[in-house]
């Protein structure tokens, strides 16, 4: 667990509710393209979504990131994965 976020709140600033709902869509269609799209979406997906994770970052806090992986109850393997970049 990342001790540089304790004692903080999870936030999401600067976007309202309808932003960040299209947000979820919008990464959850991504990754369907990765994991079942053609070469040339998966290529687009990838691109894409490093695009949308800077711009998720400048958004949200490193606290929400880690009340998420907390409810959604990964094992450490599973967050690593999650965690490597997009190549």
């Amino acid at each position: 667990m990342d001790m540089s976020n304790m004692g903080t709140q999870p936030t999401i600033e600067g976007l309202n509710q309808l932003e960040a709902a299209v947000l979820m869509e919008k990464y959850t269609i991504l990754l369907g393209m990765i994991n079942f799209g053609s070469p040339e979406q998966r290529k687009q997906a990838k691109d894409e979504l490093k695009v949308m994770e800077g711009y998720i970052h400048s958004h949200v806090n490193g606290m929400t990131f880690e009340t998420a992986n907390n409810n959604m109850g990964f094992t450490e393997e599973e967050l690593e994965f999650i965690e490597q970049p997009i190549q």
